[in-house]
């Protein structure tokens, strides 16, 4: 019997072992609650496994034939057999412990299922946060109606291939098909509103030359609106591309951090895809991971193929860096350690120039908001003195000179502020 409980707890044993090495290789990977219960439940498994272990010694006086029984000794009397369900719906597992150490081991038992299952209800909220079941909208069922099949037949054409470019960049999950039935449907809504508001100036004008300049209305709409629907996801990549260039710096220190540690490369992408600090270059991140995890590609695939649909190239040139680096056998650490000073140094260098064309900015601002007005205000009064009538009053100058002020102030606090880097 005690060789039977001498067996089960070392089996026990070895099963904590093995979730305490397959916890400890996943609290590296998380941030925030999770890494917390994580940690919790590490920390529970550990204080067990070293309860079974001190139990071992009172188990193997209890078999032992030489020893001499002291009197009034029974070591069986001080070992208690525990049976329990490690997981929900588990097999039930025995383990024997000294009954000192029973209510202990109980304390952490109890403890580590209530943490695992805050964990997976943890989990659970945030797969369900993540997650997102998208329906196309009723806008793009209405177009794709009209013209999908103009639309299909442009890009078996070929004549598409700059716009799917755009739209991949632009991180839009729009099929390129879908947004251009969209911009000829728009177009067209555009056509419309352009011949009711020529239809509404007519009543109000008069003369060819009127009418002629109101039909332009009718052809300039719809052009525009095309125009600007057809280039909107190239203006939107740049926006992005900007934005990741402005994280890029940071994001190659943080990899570099967590690329010293020896983790696993996939895991770098992850820990960044679902972290919070930055919000642009997470969303290619999750294209790598979502390429290694679902497509099943391999990481240097992936890598490769998120830096031809990345908009930044500063970012397409340090994916495709690592990719070489992990064919190539070198070191992830050191790679990351040097391209994050050369990433940081050029942003120095953009935020200095930056600066410099504020001091710039600065200086116009101040001969034209502070010296013009002054110099205006001088030639008003000596206007004034001379008698001569420009046909307003002084309070209404004032008002003039106060308005044109305002409208420059505002004109260089939104330059300045558009200017300006996120970071």
């Amino acid at each position: 019997m005690a060789l039977e409980n001498l067996k089960e707890n070392i089996q026990n044993e070895k099963k904590l072992v093995k979730e305490i090495m397959s916890l400890n290789s996943q609290v590296a990977s998380l941030q925030g609650l999770e890494k917390q219960l994580l940690t919790k439940s590490l920390d529970s498994n550990i204080k067990k496994l070293r309860i079974i272990n001190d139990s071992i010694p009172s188990i193997l006086k209890a078999i032992s034939g030489f020893r001499k029984l002291e009197k009034g000794e029974d070591k069986a009397k001080d070992l208690v057999k525990l049976s329990y369900a490690p997981l929900e719906k588990g097999k039930r597992v025995s383990v024997t412990l000294d009954k000192k150490q029973k209510e202990k081991f109980l304390r952490e038992l109890s403890l580590n299922k209530d943490t695992i299952k805050r964990l997976k209800k943890n989990t659970k909220k945030k797969t369900e946060h993540i997650i997102e079941y998208r329906k196309p909208s009723w806008y793009a069922k209405m177009s794709n109606k009209l013209f999908l099949k103009w639309a299909t037949n442009l890009f078996d054409r070929g004549d598409l291939k700059r716009l799917n470019s755009s739209l991949r960049k632009a991180n839009m999950s729009a099929l390129v098909t879908t947004y251009i039935s969209m911009t000829f449907f728009t177009t067209l809504l555009a056509l419309v509103l352009g011949v009711i508001i020529f239809s509404v100036l007519l009543f109000f004008t008069r003369g060819i030359l009127s009418i002629l300049r109101n039909l332009l209305i009718i052809i300039l709409l719809p052009v525009i609106t095309f125009f600007f629907m057809y280039f909107y996801p190239y203006l939107e990549g740049k926006s992005i591309e900007s934005k990741i260039e402005n994280e890029l710096p940071f994001v190659a220190i943080h990899m570099s951090a967590i690329a010293g540690s020896g983790i696993e490369p996939t895991q770098i992408f992850k820990i960044i895809a679902l972290g919070d600090e930055y919000k642009h270059t997470k969303d290619e991140f999750k294209k790598i991971v979502n390429q290694v995890n679902v497509y099943g590609y391999d990481l240097i695939t992936a890598l490769k193929n998120t830096g031809r649909e990345t908009s930044s190239k500063r970012l397409s040139e340090l994916l495709n860096g690592i990719a070489t680096t992990i064919s190539g056998g070198g070191s992830l650490s050191e790679f990351l350690d040097k391209r994050a000073e050369s990433l940081l140094f050029r942003y120095r260098l953009e935020r200095e120039k930056k600066t410099k064309s504020a001091e710039t900015f600065m200086d116009i601002y101040i001969s034209i908001v502070i010296a013009a007005p002054m110099i205006m205000t001088l030639l008003l009064i000596l206007i004034f003195i001379s008698g001569m009538d420009i046909g307003l009053s002084l309070q209404q100058l004032t008002a003039v000179i106060i308005s044109v002020v305002s409208v420059i102030n505002l004109i260089f606090l939104v330059f300045l502020h558009l200017s300006q880097p996120g970071y």
